[in-house]
């Protein structure tokens, strides 16, 4: 259902006549065919102006840049932020990046790039909003979640501006925390419904060094992106090893010695689905490779400042690895496949191969704790997989788990994989037991799970209710229930 004309009419004053539109042959194409009015600010003060004529007729908005999640409800006026996606300032000296919603990974790494800078890259995507929070392969050296915020712009539910840390008091982005308020836990919320109400127009994100080449010289078609060579003191492998105490080791040992750029416990399934170029060489790669492994896995990427430190990483890995009784599977140091591995997983293209791999739909429980601790609830919750496997209702994929440390070690994170034909209902059934299961021993046993649907009373119990207190704080900050909790988050 259209908006009234009187409500179309101000909100097209705000950002004119060719920015918003309630056709209903437009309208699915924005997820939703009766969404109230979809409306394209270029700016914060239209955003603003937007948030306070909803407040004024009670209507419900909902603010997306790159992508979505979850539904939209009726009439509900949509926030597409396409139009907000200018890098404002890369600042080399204090090494950050201002950016609006709708800078794409893709785009803010290639001018990092150009200026020996990078940033973590989010396992969403390169394609999707550089203003993401979350996690990905680049965790290891760069850390993850809302630490690579600084400071933030936001439109609160009533159409106030907030500016946090010292964007507040100095009109500089360069932390998030001080001298000016610091309300980080609202701003980057990680509890359920995990979505922050309001609007981000901008936000600091932290930089890094980067030693790789200014850009990459790509070349293939998709999806079998490579480099020509392997760029100057990089290198990729992937080590197996004999048990996973023996790999967890060694991982701990590379982030005491801080060797790596990127450490992933792939499996060897995700490994083959990242350069596999269709289901079956996806299926044929994975057999070849599963044959090769010793045990359970992790894939690196080394960077050197120069060739003398490259030197000395490349031979304290190989140490550590040796050590470990760790093994390099040779197939992969072929330099084609190098090449690809490099650029697909520091750009990063990988984790949507790796996720959505053949073989069926896949269910997962992420953990978030000591890195030792993500280890040992990983190895009991892959033993719990075994009867699945026996039973025919999961496919033995190569890997009981992967996981990634997070600040050279210092934080682990664990993802474990059931793959499953979604249509044998059985199957179904089996898996869903056993993440509900393994995701309760992870509260259970003192671990930290992203828990996947309901959460029992309990649990809050134990997490200091925080879903009342976080019920409080929105009803606080939307007092007329103007911006919907679990929609799509900039």
């Amino acid at each position: 259902m259209a908006l009234s004309k009187e409500i179309y009419r101000e909100l097209e004053d705000i950002v004119g006549e060719e920015f918003i539109c309630s056709d209903p042959a437009i309208m699915p194409s924005y997820h939703g065919s009766d969404l109230g009015a979809v409306v394209l600010p270029e700016n914060t003060v239209q955003v603003q102006a937007i948030v306070k004529t909803c407040n004024r007729y009670k209507l419900q908005f909902s603010a997306v840049a790159t992508g979505w999640t979850g539904s939209f409800k009726k009439d509900i006026v949509y926030i597409d932020m396409r139009r907000m996606n200018r890098i404002i300032e890369i600042n080399e000296k204090n090494m950050y990046a201002v950016i609006e919603p709708y800078v794409i990974t893709a785009e803010l790494q290639a001018e990092c790039f150009k200026k020996g800078l990078h940033f973590n890259v989010k396992g969403a995507g390169s394609n999707c909003s550089a203003m993401l929070r979350g996690h990905g392969h680049l965790d290891q050296s760069t850390s993850g979640d809302d630490r690579n915020h600084l400071a933030i712009e936001w439109v609160t539910p009533e159409g106030e501006i907030v500016r946090s840390g010292a964007l507040g008091s100095t009109d500089e982005w360069f932390c998030g925390d001080g001298p000016g308020p610091s309300i980080r836990a609202i701003l980057t919320s990680a509890v359920p419904p995990g979505v922050t109400p309001g609007v981000f127009t901008k936000a600091a994100i932290k930089l890094y060094h980067w030693a790789g080449p200014p850009k990459y010289d790509i070349q293939g078609l998709s999806p079998k992106y490579t480099l020509p060579e392997v760029p100057k003191n990089m290198m990729a492998r992937y080590y197996s090893f004999p048990s996973v105490e023996k790999m967890w080791q060694a991982e701990i040992r590379l982030g005491e010695n801080e060797i790596c750029m990127e450490l992933m416990g792939f499996n060897v399934s995700m490994v083959a689905a990242n350069i596999a170029t269709c289901n079956e060489d996806d299926e044929r790669i994975f057999k070849r490779l599963n044959k090769e492994k010793k045990g359970p896995g992790f894939f690196v990427i080394i960077a050197g400042n120069s060739d003398n430190d490259f030197a000395f990483k490349k031979k304290a890995l190989e140490q550590i690895v040796r050590e470990a009784e760790g093994e390099s599977m040779k197939s992969l140091e072929d330099p084609e496949t190098e090449g690809i591995l490099i650029a697909q997983c520091t750009r990063v293209t990988a984790s949507i191969r790796e996720t959505f791999r053949a073989g069926g739909a896949f269910s997962s429980i992420p953990i978030m704790s000591q890195r030792d601790l993500t280890i040992k609830w990983a190895i009991g919750a892959g033993e719990a997989k075994l009867p699945l496997i026996k039973a025919g209702h999961i496919v033995d994929d190569g890997g009981a788990f992967f996981g990634w440390g997070v600040e050279q070690g210092h934080v682990g994170k664990t993802e474990i994989f059931c793959k499953f034909d979604p249509a044998n209902e059985k199957a179904k059934a089996a898996v869903e037991k056993w993440s509900k299961e393994q995701g309760r021993r992870a509260f259970d046993e003192s671990y930290f799970a992203l828990m996947m649907g309901e959460v029992s009373d309990d649990i809050k119990a134990n997490m200091c209710h925080y879903d009342k207190w976080w019920i409080a704080l929105t009803r606080a900050f939307d007092p007329n229930d103007v911006a919907p909790q679990g929609g799509p988050l900039v």
